[in-house]
């Protein structure tokens, strides 16, 4: 009987790899200036290079995307960019 990857190199390896493929592609959607998708206490969220999280379950249908700040600021990436 053949061993699954799991039973041949271990859970805890397994669980190593795969939190390192993920993090390299969160690095990679950041450096191209794409937000990662996350979930937290069952909410999804994406999340930007520079740590901002904006929720999708707070978006309204056809809203402009925003970014909530640590501070409570709420900034439209459009506006920021043109002053």
């Amino acid at each position: 009987m053949t061993r699954s990857l799991i039973d041949r190199i271990g859970r805890e390896r397994v669980e190593e790899l795969t939190a390192e493929a993920v993090r390299e592609a969160v690095a990679e959607l950041h450096a191209v200036g794409l937000p990662a998708v996350g979930g937290e206490n069952g909410r999804v969220y994406k999340e930007y290079a520079d740590g901002t999280r904006v929720y999708l379950d707070e978006e309204e249908p056809g809203a402009r995307e925003f970014r909530l700040y640590a501070d409570g600021t709420k900034v439209c990436p459009d506006e920021a960019e043109n002053g």
